[in-house]
């Protein structure tokens, strides 16, 4: 085994470590069950794109709008706490869906209010879920840490959207809302099973959570690494992750290859960002972070003109495989400059800040660029997003912003960052399942 490999894989020795890997691959392959059937029932009830659209983004955004109060309870309570409770939150709009769906409801509005519930759960959720992991990986595996975490919700997006489909085709939607709720049993047990001390909650000051959130980014914003990755992020967010999902215009409408083909795309994207973890989490020792972002855009921007450009759904899938890889590597980067910069007693309420930008802008992105799409076609706005992740990289690395990643200056405690959940695909008008 290579020494990337090895670096990489040392972070599974720590035991508290394993037991929130393992535990999050399970429950994330189970959500892709859900995420899959949400559009599917909404599409064959409706027989509306623009209805899939809205199922997407009242998901979304809930969780976009919660990340000032996410971000406040994890930075008072116990994090372990706080993930306990929240996991189980999640669940619960699993089983109300499976309980519609088995009770004979047939209603779309009903699973988009469902929906919204998801939203505000996991808006709740990610804040503490990535903060708590500060006492699991020391400084030096921070990278490797973070890497395999995101590769984790990769590894999940492998193997989840193929078994989803699979389950809805051969015994309904109800079974995939069940799989899902069942599924938070595994990272429930790890954090059970975690041996660990957590700080103490902070109880003395007043909770203000919209009041924290405006000073934890005008915190932010005054740090120069932090607020190039913030800036770099909610690209990363319009233009990245909004193909990644509208990449089924690609399938149906240019290639004509229907569900199967969206499936293998999503799977190709999560095959290329595990692949590529290894190599990124040992990449910390040999290059500067401002090094690897600037060839993350870059990876971005090939994998996006890829998709633009190719002659046959095999090589999609290439482009599919450069943009997760892409992901990543951004992913892992961001996470760790602000990881390395952030004092701890802001650290949650700056990672809802990261999440918020992301999380708001992706269905933004996806209704842009879905118009955009509508308007012309599937490669020419693949074209448009390759031409600004080139535009971006370019500018950061010339104008010496991308170098703000490279600093290590906050009050550190050591943590890794979780991956965040795209929203359900917003297929534009013209997409026929």
């Amino acid at each position: 085994m290579s020494s990337p490999f090895r670096e990489a894989l040392e972070v599974f020795r720590i035991r508290n470590y394993r037991l929130f890997w393992f535990g999050g691959l399970i429950s994330n392959i189970g959500r892709w069950f859900q995420t899959v059937a949400v559009p599917i029932v909404v599409f064959d009830l409706t027989g509306s794109a623009a209805w899939v659209g809205l199922a997407g983004f009242a998901q979304i955004m809930p969780m976009a709008l919660m990340g000032p109060w996410g971000g406040a309870i994890a930075d008072r309570y116990q994090r372990r706490k706080v993930l306990l409770a929240t996991q189980l939150l999640q669940a619960l709009p699993a089983v109300g869906m499976a309980a519609l769906w088995f009770s004979g409801v047939r209603s779309a509005a009903a699973f988009i209010a469902m929906s919204v519930f998801v939203g505000v759960s996991a808006g709740l959720n990610l804040p503490a879920w990535q903060a708590i992991v500060a006492d699991l990986v020391p400084r030096e595996q921070m990278l490797s840490g973070i890497t395999l975490n995101s590769a984790q919700f990769n590894a999940s997006r492998m193997v989840g959207p193929a078994l989803g489909g699979a389950a809805v085709a051969w015994w309904g939607p109800g079974v995939a809302f069940l799989v899902n709720a069942f599924s938070y049993g595994a990272v429930l047990t790890g954090l059970a099973l975690m041996r660990f001390e957590t700080r103490p909650a902070l109880l003395a000051a007043p909770m203000r959570p919209v009041r924290d959130f405006i000073a934890a980014a005008r915190y932010a914003f005054a740090q120069r690494g932090i607020r190039t990755a913030l800036l770099a992020v909610t690209m990363i967010g319009f233009f990245g992750m909004s193909m990644q999902m509208l990449s089924v215009t690609v399938a149906t409408d240019v290639f004509d290859q229907g569900e199967r083909g969206f499936g293998y795309l999503l799977s190709f994207v999560g095959l290329g960002a595990v692949l590529s973890s290894p190599f990124i989490a040992g990449a910390a020792t040999r290059y500067k972070r401002s090094q690897i972002q600037s060839f993350a855009f870059l990876l971005y921007a090939a994998g996006t003109l890829v998709i633009a450009f190719s002659p046959v759904f095999a090589v999609t899938l290439v482009g599919g495989f450069m943009m997760g890889s892409a992901h990543l590597t951004s992913a892992s980067t961001l996470n760790t400059a602000i990881q390395l910069q952030v004092d701890e007693a802001v650290r949650a309420k700056v990672l809802a800040v990261y999440i918020t930008m992301m999380t708001a802008t992706n269905p933004l992105g996806q209704l842009l660029l879905g118009r955009l799409i509508d308007a012309t076609d599937p490669r020419f706005a693949y074209a448009v997003a390759g031409g600004m992740f080139i535009t971006i990289g370019i500018l950061l690395t010339i104008g010496g912003r991308l170098t703000g990643l490279d600093g290590e200056f906050g009050e550190y405690e050591p943590s890794a960052a979780a991956e965040v959940h795209p929203s359900t695909p917003a297929p534009p008008k013209s997409y026929r399942a």
